[in-house]
């Protein structure tokens, strides 16, 4: 039987502020909570935050990317909540673009999609 994967685990120094961050901030659902373990359902696939010891390094790790439907207000939320913008948010012909540092250094990409020529 081949490997299944399950969910994106992140390391995270304080795993209720990070359940904060990505519940509050993005509206994600929790699943799981506890101080050691917790588990986020992003639309069908699970992030998995993971206590690490206070002098662990965190933030190595996967880019997770969240298609949002107001860039600058969650973008706002989000600083509000101590991530920090990385750059500057970008317009290609697909939407906005933007990075964001989490409070644990994981970095996001948010996109806006573009609503020219779509179809409702």
């Amino acid at each position: 039987m081949p490997a299944q994967f399950k969910y994106v685990m992140l390391m995270v120094k304080d795993v209720p502020a990070a359940v904060k961050f990505y519940s509050e901030g993005l509206g994600l659902t929790v699943k799981v909570s506890t101080p050691g373990w917790a588990e986020i359902d992003a639309g069908g696939t699970t992030i998995a935050f993971h206590g690490a010891e206070s002098d662990a390094e965190t933030g190595d790790s996967p880019i997770l990317s969240f298609n949002v439907d107001d860039i600058h207000q969650v973008i706002a939320t989000l600083e509000n909540m101590g991530a920090k913008l990385e750059g500057r948010v970008r317009e290609p012909s697909f939407g906005k673009v933007a990075a964001v540092r989490t409070p644990d250094k994981h970095l996001l990409s948010l996109l806006q999609p573009s609503t020219v020529g779509a179809t409702a």
